[in-house]
């Protein structure tokens, strides 16, 4: 019973992240490092990058930021994989040049829909506009998100419970 429930809570929360609008933030100017020797390194002796200072570590979001900007897979895989979350992070900010927290954005994209992420990064080369995957929710969207999943979970208990009961066939 509690397997069924986590795995319908899960998509649930995998559904309602239907229900957010996207950014309609749009940036023309990159906020990238002037400085491309702070950026992360890769070390070859352990083959993992490397943050370069503890400027590297700074602008970070916290698991809850991902769920909350990108949805429940993102979430999942930096639960799951921490490290592997942190070297593909660390990865684009030595490639990019860019801050932890753009690279983080566009991480959690990547790990959501990576065929999307891939159509908006060849659009930018080409001179489309540049999403931005820094910027945080709104309110009034954090707000619809979460009164679309309490309703979504409260007829899924419904469902699940009144299946088990026999209430529906």
């Amino acid at each position: 019973m509690r397997c069924t429930l986590l795995l319908c809570l899960s998509a649930i929360l995998g559904l309602s992240s239907a229900f957010v609008a996207p950014s309609s933030r749009i940036i023309y100017q990159s906020a990238s490092r002037a400085d491309t020797s702070l950026a992360p390194q890769f070390d070859p002796s352990t083959e993992k990058w490397e943050p370069s200072s503890d400027a590297d570590l700074e602008g970070s979001y916290s698991a809850v930021g991902t769920l909350v900007r990108a949805g429940p897979k993102p979430f999942l895989i930096r639960l799951v994989n921490p490290g592997e979350y942190d070297q593909a992070v660390y990865k684009y900010m030595a490639n990019e040049n860019v801050g932890r927290k753009e690279a983080m954005g566009n991480m959690d994209a990547y790990f959501e829909n990576a065929q999307d992420w891939a159509y908006q990064k060849n659009a930018e080369r080409n001179g489309g506009y540049k999403k931005d995957y820094t910027s945080d929710p709104s309110p009034k969207q954090l707000t619809l998100v979460a009164i679309w999943s309490g309703i979504v979970v409260w007829f899924a208990n419904d469902l699940i419970s009144g299946v088990s009961a026999g209430n529906y066939y």
